[in-house]
């Protein structure tokens, strides 16, 4: 199994050793080439593979024991699923002839691998120890040709200790490329289109279609509109970008005057489109061209006017070059797009908008920023400048806590030599804030920026506006800055905004992690 890894590229795993898959621990011992990140939970393990695809591209691999220790991964694998990210979970099981006889093994869960099938592209129990390593070579066949996905799989603690035959193939898998048809329709109907515009979704980001995108929308005349997961697909410096898909602002009257509008990559989510603010809808004049790499996607929420299905870069790329040399002649008021752009809710405080001017100011064009689930980070999702791929991560599939501290974790182990930022609250931090432990260990420079409110303030919120009262949302926190310290991290009480700027800039310079902690109440965006 460690073989077939190293086969596929993989230099980092996160887990924790359990009794059952110690064989796999101890082949890790044996080899140099792939390092092993010990996690203190395995939820944040499964993050923090997470956060290391998200920042890197490359699957995020994460070992973890039988039954408890499995079923730890399952949150994170929400997420993964959700954001279509590359996660392989390796997990041990019960010896093989025990699985589904619920005779109360040693962290027995009967039939564990079904646990994960709702949440993985693949899941199966390998039942041949001669199949493990053909196994994990599938998982990333698929992770390379398909729309990626969690894959889970579980290996019974017998088959791990046992002599077999096996053998490591060479990487094999590539993404299907675009009907050629299909694409001189859908440039016909670009070319015809007065108001073309452009939804670039999380699938431009894994195809690293970025380039193809741009020079798309420069053919077409056309404003860009990302999702959450799509964004630094065009860069926000790009006066093309028009803002993310759920800002009804700016996306709402721009999608509605368009008159062809081509989808890339983009699974329409419902918490995007259907969600507490946009309620997005095509009329029956409107053309709607969705490009995808999963054919189950298009017409899952809207039917499209034409499908294609395949790689976006292939894709993108064919269309530019079916469209031609020409000089866009469209019917867009740019003026009228550059104030959608701008445009604020009036929820939009002068806190949340300054705190967002000095984090971008103070970072680094490519630093990684990684959001949890606060106040700030809905108004980031929207506003936050990104100007590369890769460097904006937010859990907008499952909308979890807990998710900041080790998906920035992860990004770290992926990019050492570049600003790593979890953005969290002081709720979210406290769900995973015993991952503060592996970012010391390890000597990881990430800076924590704590948001403190003293509550849960999104629930106090909703509570208040839709049933006119609140409670069991307040917090009782712990003194930020000194368990920073307890652990061996750097903390820091930042006082107000004017100390942000000088604070950040000491954090970044530090080589291990960083605590800082502002008392600030940002409301969220929603109007009830």
């Amino acid at each position: 199994m460690v073989r077939a890894l190293r086969a596929e590229g993989v230099r980092h795993v996160f887990g924790i050793p359990g009794v059952h898959n110690l064989a796999i621990y101890d082949a890790l011992l044996r080899q140099q080439e792939i390092t092993h990140i010990l996690a203190r939970h395995e939820q944040g393990a499964g993050f923090m593979a997470d956060g290391y695809a998200r920042a890197s591209g490359r699957p995020g691999v994460v070992v973890v024991t039988s039954g408890p220790g499995a079923t730890n991964t399952l949150t994170p694998l929400v997420e993964s699923w959700a954001g279509s990210q590359p996660v392989l979970v390796l997990m041990s099981d019960i010896p093989l002839g025990l699985i589904g006889r619920d005779l109360g093994a040693l962290h027995e869960v009967p039939n564990q691998i079904d646990c994960f099938r709702p949440v993985a592209r693949w899941a199966e129990t390998i039942k041949d120890g001669g199949a493990v390593a053909e196994a994990v070579q599938r998982a990333f066949r698929l992770f390379r040709s398909e729309r990626p996905g969690p894959v889970a799989l579980s290996l019974p603690v017998d088959l791990l200790t046992a002599r077999t035959q096996g053998g490591i193939a060479a990487p094999a898998g590539s993404r299907p490329g675009c009907d050629r048809a299909l694409i001189a329709r859908a440039a016909d109907l670009l070319r015809r289109a007065r108001r073309p515009a452009v939804i670039a979704g999380g699938g431009v980001i894994a195809a690293e279609a970025g380039g193809e995108l741009g020079a798309l929308a420069r053919r077409l005349g056309a404003p860009v509109i990302t999702t959450v997961m799509g964004r630094g697909a065009v860069p926000d410096s790009d006066p093309r970008w028009l803002g993310v898909l759920p800002n009804k602002l700016a996306s709402g009257p721009a999608l509605a005057a368009a008159d062809v509008v081509l989808a890339v990559g983009c699974r329409f989510a419902h918490r995007s489109t259907q969600g507490l603010l946009l309620n997005l809808s095509f009329t029956a004049d409107q053309t709607l061209i969705h490009l995808d790499l999963d054919p189950s996607v298009p017409g899952k929420i809207f039917t499209p006017s034409l499908a294609i299905l395949g790689d976006a870069r292939d894709g993108l790329g064919a269309l530019v070059e079916a469209l031609g040399e020409g000089r866009a002649e469209t019917g867009w008021d740019w003026t009228w797009l550059a104030g959608l752009r701008a445009a604020r809710s009036p929820r939009y405080s002068a806190e949340a908008g300054r705190l967002i001017r000095l984090l971008r100011a103070g970072l680094a064009h490519d630093a990684i920023v990684v959001s949890d689930q606060t106040g700030i980070n809905y108004w980031m999702e929207w506003h936050f400048p990104v100007l590369a791929p890769r460097t904006f991560l937010y859990p907008v599939g499952s909308a979890t806590l807990g998710y900041g501290v080790p998906a920035a974790i992860g990004a770290k182990v992926a990019h050492p030599d570049r600003q790593v930022i979890a953005v969290v609250g002081d709720g979210g931090f406290l769900f995973s804030v015993n991952e503060l432990a592996t970012a010391v260990k390890y000597g990881l420079g990430v800076v924590f920026l704590v948001l403190n409110d003293q509550r849960y303030g999104a629930i106090k919120y909703l509570q208040e506006a839709m049933f006119g009262r609140w409670g069991e949302a307040d917090l009782a926190n712990p003194d930020f800055p000194a368990l920073a310290r307890a652990f061996g991290a750097a903390g820091e009480r930042v006082e107000g905004l004017d100390d942000l700027p000088r604070a950040l800039a000491a954090a970044l310079s530090r080589p291990g992690p960083t605590v800082l902690e502002l008392p600030l109440a940002i409301a969220p965006p929603w109007d009830l």
